[in-house]
């Protein structure tokens, strides 16, 4: 009887020591690889959450995958674009939306140390990466590299693939008579700030053919405001005889209604 209670007591005692080591290791420092180069975390270190999640401080999105970052501090929104795709991530929410696409995470971004940290999994594979888990040496691995055939032999199959939409025209919608309104333009914001004020130069001048020089340059005089993503350009209206032309925009949206006469 003296053997068994002794032998609980060492149990009980062992049993701490165990679980620290446990949760040492659980926490343990995490590695993170780029095209097999180690990342370099002068401060703000990776870990994993309690989802079991890799985060990581969403600088390293900026640095080490060529994307660029842009932070919504009113919304607490992260905005991430690489090329031609883009994320956006909510703190505190499960939410991710990749091109346009809302997703389901198991996990969320963070402010941690005044840090902002993000889901490496969903922000990489949401810009075009792949992403393996090593757990023997506890490193995230990230693959940015297509795998190219050397001596590639063009092919004539015909290609269902639609045409790539042009980067300035391609990204202004009109539409005409839609119940009350009698003309709408909407044009997507672009990171590429020349590029988006090639828009607005190419959409003042399908306005103009519409409705005039005059009214045009007053319009966008006030819509060349919007030149980042977080920037809010609140709603105003403007008369043109005897209608009412609104602008308002607001994230990656910009849109120019023309009501018809009457319908406000």
């Amino acid at each position: 009887m003296k053997k068994i209670i002794i032998t609980l007591i060492i149990v009980v005692m062992i049993l701490p020591v165990v679980g620290g080591m446990l949760n040492v290791n659980a926490n343990g420092d995490v590695s993170v690889t780029v095209d097999g180069e180690k990342v370099v975390f002068p401060d703000a270190k990776p870990f994993i959450d309690e989802n079991g999640r890799t985060l990581i401080p969403v600088r390293f999105v900026t640095e080490d995958l060529g994307a660029t970052v842009e932070w919504n501090a009113e919304d607490r929104e992260v905005y991430i674009t690489k090329d031609k795709a883009n994320v956006l991530i909510r703190i505190g929410q499960e939410r991710i939306l990749v091109n346009g696409v809302t997703k389901t995470m198991d996990t969320k971004a963070i402010i941690r140390y005044d840090r902002t940290y993000v889901p490496i999994r969903y922000v990489a594979e949401g810009l075009g990466a792949t992403v393996g888990w090593d757990a023997g040496t506890r490193t995230v691995i990230i693959t940015t590299i297509k795998d190219v055939d050397p001596t590639p032999i063009p092919t004539q199959t015909p290609s269902n693939t639609p045409p790539e939409k042009d980067p300035v025209t391609g990204w202004i919608t009109v539409k005409e008579n839609i119940q009350d309104v009698e003309y709408s333009m909407s044009i997507n914001w672009t990171v590429d700030n020349e590029l988006l004020n090639k828009r607005y130069d190419a959409a003042e001048k399908m306005f103009a053919e519409r409705y005039g020089e005059d009214i045009a340059k007053e319009i966008f005089a006030y819509v060349r405001l919007k030149q980042t993503r977080p920037y809010v350009l609140e709603y105003k209206e403007f008369k043109m005889n005897n209608q009412v032309i609104t602008v308002a925009g607001k994230g990656a949206g910009l849109d120019i209604y023309v009501w018809k006469e009457g319908a406000i």
